[in-house]
């Protein structure tokens, strides 16, 4: 066996599973947690290793000495950014975990280097020369500014492991201070991953090729560790939801992710090398073990769940394994009006009718949740004399009303009514016998359980429900706290980086709507002050509140459409305050959708920003208040 050529195609697919894990944990960290400063930093510098292990993909099947050498310097693209993301990173650590900011400047500055450095590697000899061949690996020769660039390199990357290790101590809780741990421990991932080694060293004549692809190997495979256990860091840095849910979200991306395209990697590589040896044709064999490898993963992975979750849910897994079998069987009112329909076909069968109706009873109102007859008219149904149907006992009759056999629901201890059901009075008289009458009760009895748990689920939902804005808070708070300590005391949702957002779904439904009634701006201080002016009413003092800092953004003097000071406020006046549409609002305003969009944008912003101002005052006036007291 040729073990060199072996390594070539294993370093091959590996460079394939770097590339994707990179990849994936860009989707997965933009999707979850896009507003962590940390994170967008990050995602910067697996950005530059996916350009680098791009690269290295492409360059497997190039033959052309002049293609490869052109590859190697388009690959400078991401070795060359990578000090500068490194930089942005290091800042947003030590903003984020140490309260710390840097000048400016640094960043544009790092940027501005970076692209310098790029230029060089593509116009110029100075920091990369032409490419060469060692051990079958191609690279380019180093240039005369190179030694200096590697320094460069190796002192950033130290400054910031250094920074990693200060940011460890000074986290205020055990799991912060261990994913800082694990974080410092990876750090050195991106660097260790885009690096021209061979342009540094070169490789010993002395040593056999294979080694070196030994140790790419070896390489990769630290390198996509590395990377994981990194963003497995970096996740829970500024997010808002539970650990236990981070890290089950994370564990079922990259195992249904990265590691199922990294498994179909390897697949289709062992079906290309069996083709050849079998004599088939290309991709008759690879494609299927690659669909069948990928049917399995996913198979795999489901199966698998319970013992997932078992690893990850050590601790409170009985109160986890509750909620989601709770979440797994409460009846929305889809299942239930399904549910009945099929107990009123089988009742219907049963008595030989052709049709019948559900009308259940809310706080004491008769309402239809289920038509089964569309024959009658809901007015119709005010005539049923519900007294009468409540002095029925199912073992005596049926009340025979309007054409129908009517009965009564009742929940399991049989003293709460909750509706009633009919069927169509059938043709024939008809005598049931004692298993029919059973049947018939079961029947009976199953509806009435689901109506009774059905209203336990709506009080359920109705004590949950004003709890939602507390619990989201208290993540807000744990978010803080892990890495601020006591800086945290004065926490308010004015604060949160989700205030565009609901600025925005406040003024979407402005004149009404759930986004309005439900928004977390309602627990603003600012807005319970304007409340009190509305006798109490939220909505109102919400509305109020958007109103006069819409105002504050009103430029002085007299109004002019196409006034770029008064672009801002016309757009926020004209396209929430009256409702207008998009297109009407942009050409009174002289600007293309696309730019009124951008505009829109900046002013949410800066409304936002004069609201949190409100906010701060409100409480400023509330503690003043206390002091003085």
């Amino acid at each position: 066996m040729d073990w060199q050529h072996f390594l070539i195609k294993a370093n091959d697919v590996l460079t394939a599973g770097v590339g994707a894990t990179a990849f994936g944990l860009v989707l997965y960290l933009l999707i979850y947690n896009r507003h962590s400063r940390v994170t967008r930093s990050f995602n910067g510098l697996l950005g530059c290793v996916i350009v680098v292990y791009l690269v290295d993909i492409l360059l497997a099947d190039t033959t052309s000495a002049t293609r490869a050498e052109t590859l190697l310097r388009w690959q400078w693209l991401g070795i060359a950014f990578t000090p500068a993301f490194y930089v942005e990173f290091v800042r947003a650590i030590r903003q984020s975990v140490l309260n710390e900011h840097f000048p400016r400047w640094i960043r544009p500055a790092g940027f501005v280097g970076g692209a310098v450095i790029f230029l060089l590697a593509m116009v110029s000899d100075l920091l990369v020369d032409g490419a060469t061949t060692t051990a079958g690996a191609v690279h380019l020769l180093p240039g005369p500014l190179f030694t200096p660039f590697a320094l460069l390199f190796v002192a950033v990357t130290l400054w910031g492991f250094h920074t990693t290790l200060t940011a460890r101590r000074r986290c205020f809780t055990h799991a912060a201070r261990r994913r800082m741990a694990y974080l410092s421990a990876s750090f050195i991932a991106p660097a260790l991953g885009v690096f021209p080694y061979l342009l540094l060293i070169g490789w010993p004549h002395t040593l056999p090729k294979a080694s070196l692809w030994l140790l790419l190997i070896l390489g990769n495979v630290a390198v996509a560790t590395m990377l994981v256990v990194m963003a497995y860091s970096i996740a829970f840095i500024g997010a808002l939801t539970p650990d236990r849910v981070i890290k089950h979200r994370l564990v079922r991306f990259l195992l249904r992710g990265p590691a199922t395209a990294l498994l179909a990697t390897i697949a289709y590589g062992l079906g290309a090398t069996l083709e050849s040896h079998m004599g088939l044709n290309s991709y008759t064999f690879s494609m299927v073990i690659l669909a069948i490898t990928i049917i399995l993963a996913q198979l795999g992975i489901e199966l698998a769940k319970p013992l997932i979750d078992l690893a990850l849910y050590r601790e409170g897994r009985d109160e986890v394994e509750r909620v989601q079998a709770l979440s797994q069987r409460m009846l929305t009112y889809a299942d239930l009006q399904q549910f009945l329909e099929n107990i009123l076909a089988a009742i219907c069968e049963l008595l030989h009718s052709e049709g019948g109706f559900f009308a259940i009873l809310e706080n004491d109102r008769r309402h239809w949740e289920i038509w089964g007859d569309m024959r009658i008219a809901p007015e119709e149904f005010s005539t049923l004399p519900l007294d009468r149907v409540t002095d029925l006992h199912r073992q005596d009759h049926f009340l025979h009303w309007d054409g129908y056999w009517v009965t009564p629901l009742y929940d399991r201890s049989g003293s709460q009514l909750l509706g009633v059901v009919g069927v169509r009075a059938p043709r024939e008289p008809l005598t049931l016998t004692d298993e029919q009458n059973q049947v018939l009760d079961q029947l009976l009895l199953q509806a009435g359980t689901a109506l009774a748990d059905r209203l336990l689920q709506r009080a359920l939902f109705s004590t949950f429900t004003p709890l939602m804005q507390e619990l989201q808070d208290i993540q807000r708070r744990s978010k803080l706290l892990r890495y601020e300590g006591e800086a945290t005391v004065g926490f308010t949702l004015a604060e949160s980086p989700e205030l565009p957002q609901w600025v925005r779904s406040a003024l979407t439904h402005y004149w009404g709507g759930p986004r309005l009634t439900d928004n977390p701006l309602r627990d603003l201080e600012v807005v319970k002050q304007a409340a009190a002016e509305y006798d109490g009413n939220t909505i109102k003092g919400l509305r109020a509140v958007l109103t006069a800092a819409i105002e504050q953004l009103k430029p002085d003097g007299e109004r002019k459409l196409t006034a770029p000071e008064w672009l801002l406020y016309n757009i926020l006046e004209l396209k929430f305050l009256r409702g207008r549409k998009v297109r009407e609002v942009a050409m009174r305003l002289a600007v293309s959708e696309s730019d009124f969009y951008r505009k829109q944008r900046v002013a949410i912003q800066n409304l936002a920003r004069i609201i949190a101002e409100m906010e701060k005052k409100a409480q400023e006036g509330i503690d003043s208040h206390h002091h003085k007291g």
